[in-house]
């Protein structure tokens, strides 16, 4: 079993911090909502309650990552969500390379609310790029038909092409000479 986790410091910073902020935020806008009613009050408390539902609530954003032969584990804030992969029928993955973040959903029509959207900003983890590169790969095994996977076997035949051109141009210049 390979066990990811998030670096702690960062993790308080970019997860654990915005949520209680939030919350902070949400109850001020609520009593000021209550006492003089405006649209700006209404429309932060929401957007509070939303940042606070991903954040405390639905492991949004794990604090650790487990990955054994059998399974897929998130965690966060004592709360486990766990996913064997003989029953994933769906595995979704939107990356943002520069970043080293992604975007997984797991099972979407299966799950609710609570369970199936993550946010991995693999940067901070550790063995970041090995993380990020199992996801990319996890989701082109699940759905090797895509065009999303059809892109990705054109882009390694292409590399795998271009190597060999390099290898075969310097192997005529020693030749040559």
């Amino acid at each position: 079993m390979k066990k990811y986790v998030y670096k702690k410091d960062r993790f308080f910073v970019n997860v654990t911090l915005v949520g209680i902020f939030c919350l902070l935020l949400g109850i001020y806008n609520s009593y000021s909502f209550i006492e003089n009613p405006n649209i700006l009050n209404l429309f932060i408390t929401i957007v509070c309650i939303y940042q606070i539902f991903n954040t405390f609530f639905s492991l949004s954003n794990p604090e650790e990552v487990h990955i054994s032969d059998e399974r897929i584990s998130f965690k966060a804030y004592g709360q486990v969500h766990s996913y064997d992969f003989k029953q994933i029928e769906d595995f979704r993955v939107r990356e943002f390379p520069q970043a080293k973040k992604v975007y997984v959903r797991i099972n979407k029509n299966k799950n609710s609310l609570f369970k199936g959207r993550y946010w991995l900003f693999c940067y901070y983890f550790n063995d970041a790029e090995e993380l990020y590169q199992w996801f990319l790969d996890r989701e082109y095994q699940t759905h090797p038909d895509t065009i999303k996977a059809s892109n990705r076997r054109t882009r390694q035949s292409a590399s795998e092409e271009k190597k060999q051109n390099q290898f075969k141009t310097e192997k005529d210049k020693k030749g040559g000479k």
